[in-house]
C-alpha cells in the first residue's frame, strides 16, 4: 500500500483530525498529551454570483493515560470556527462549535468504548467519498430532521460506542442515547424535537491481492427516533481499491425519514471518487455524485468534481477545484428552495490554503 492509500485507510479508521494530532508531552508510563489545529482560507463562489473569502479554523485536544500495559483512559476535544454545527444550531458560523467531545477506554485486546460526541464509525463508509477539500457529504443529508444535534451522521451528541478489529475486519457498534435538543423556527415553534434514541453498526473488512492491490467493502446502518414520533434510517454498502499511488471509492446508499401520517421523505446517493498520489507534491482527485430525493423535497444532484492538491509541507496544502453542477433545487413548502452544498445547478470554482500543525 503506497502513501496516497494508507492515509485514507488511517483517515477511514480514526475519522478526526486525531489521526494528524501531535504528541506535546509524553510521562514515563507511556501517557500522552496530544493537540491538533487546522487553519483555512477558501476563495469560492459557491452558492453566490461573486467570487467571496472564507475562513476556518480547528483546535484539538486529548490523549491518553495510562492505566496498565493493557489498558489505556482516552479523550478528545475538537472545535471549529465556520463548522457545519453552527448552522444546525443557530448559532451562526463565526461560533466556536463543538465537533467531536468524547471520552473513553481503549484496551489492546479488547477494543475501544468511546462516549459523548464520538467519530461514528459509519466514518468507515462516508471517508471513501469524503476526499475533497471543496465538496460537502450527501450521504446520510436528511438525519439532522430527526436528531437536531447530528452533523453528517457521524457527529451526534450522547453516543456510546465500541470499535474493534479482529486481524483485517473493523467494526464497531454505537448506542445513541438521546439529548434534550431541539431546533425552532424565529416564533419558538418546534421544528425538530429532541431524539429519543438511535443505534448504528458499520463493517469493513480489507482482501490483500497481494500485487493486484487491496480491497475493503464496508457495510452500515443507523437507525434514529425523536420523541414526536419521527423515525430515521439510512443504510450505505461500498468500498475502496487501492493499488499503488491510486485509490477508487464507490458508495450506494439510502436515508429515509417518516415523520409520521404517512409523509416520508427517501434519498438515494451514489457517488464514485479517484485519488491519484502524482508525487511527494501533487494530489489528483475527481468524482461523480448522484442524489434522488423521492416523496420529500425532490431535490436533485448531479456533481462532477475536479480537484487538485500542492504539497508545501507536509502538512500544508493548496486547493485548486472545480465542481460542475446539473441538478435541481428541491421544495419543502418554505418560500426558499432546498438546495445542498450550494446552488444545486451552478458550477463553482474553489481556490484554498490549509495550514494544519
Amino acid at each position: 500500500m503506497k502513501r496516497v492509500a494508507l492515509a485514507v485507510a488511517v483517515s477511514s479508521l480514526l475519522g478526526t483530525g486525531y489521526a494528524q494530532a501531535g504528541t506535546i508531552f509524553q510521562g514515563d508510563d507511556g501517557s500522552t498529551i496530544d493537540v491538533y489545529g487546522r487553519l483555512a482560507f477558501n476563495v469560492t463562489d459557491k452558492d453566490s454570483s461573486d467570487v467571496k473569502g472564507k475562513f476556518d479554523a480547528r483546535l484539538g485536544l486529548g490523549g491518553s493515560q495510562t492505566v496498565n500495559d493493557d489498558v489505556s483512559v482516552i479523550g478528545w476535544a475538537e472545535y471549529q470556527v465556520n463548522a457545519a454545527e453552527g448552522g444546525n444550531t443557530g448559532e451562526g458560523n463565526d461560533s466556536l462549535s463543538a465537533r467531536y467531545v468524547w471520552v473513553g477506554i481503549d484496551s489492546e485486546y479488547y477494543g475501544k468504548v468511546t462516549g459523548g460526541r464520538v467519530a461514528s464509525g459509519l466514518i468507515m463508509f462516508t471517508d471513501i467519498v469524503d476526499v475533497y477539500a471543496a465538496s460537502d457529504i450527501a450521504i446520510a443529508r436528511q438525519v439532522a430532521d430527526v436528531d437536531p444535534t447530528a452533523t453528517q451522521v457521524f457527529r451526534q451528541d450522547a453516543t456510546l460506542q465500541y470499535q474493534n478489529s479482529a486481524g483485517y475486519f473493523d467494526y464497531s457498534l454505537a448506542y445513541i442515547i438521546g439529548n434534550d435538543d431541539t431546533t425552532k423556527n424565529e416564533a419558538g415553534d418546534v421544528i425538530v424535537d429532541n431524539l429519543k434514541q438511535g443505534y448504528n453498526i458499520a463493517m469493513r473488512y480489507t482482501f490483500d491481492l497481494g500485487e493486484a492491490g487491496k480491497i475493503a467493502p464496508v457495510a452500515v446502518y443507523q437507525y434514529d427516533e425523536n420523541d414526536n414520533g419521527a423515525e430515521y434510517y439510512v443504510w450505505g454498502i461500498g468500498g475502496s481499491y487501492y493499488i499503488g499511488d491510486l485509490v477508487l471509492g464507490l458508495v450506494y446508499s439510502e436515508d429515509e425519514v417518516d415523520y409520521g401520517s404517512g409523509i416520508k421523505s427517501k434519498d438515494e446517493v451514489v457517488e464514485f471518487t479517484a485519488v491519484y498520489e502524482l508525487n511527494d507534491y501533487w494530489v489528483l482527485r475527481g468524482g461523480y455524485r448522484w442524489l434522488d430525493n423521492s416523496d420529500g423535497d425532490e431535490l436533485e444532484l448531479s456533481d462532477t468534481t475536479l480537484e487538485a492538491q500542492y504539497r508545501l509541507t507536509l502538512r500544508s496544502s493548496i486547493f485548486a477545484s472545480y465542481v460542475f453542477r446539473d441538478g435541481k433545487d428541491g421544495d419543502d413548502g418554505t418560500a426558499e428552495p432546498v438546495r445542498f452544498a450550494g446552488k444545486t445547478d451552478d458550477d463553482y470554482m474553489f481556490l484554498g490554503l490549509r495550514y494544519e500543525y
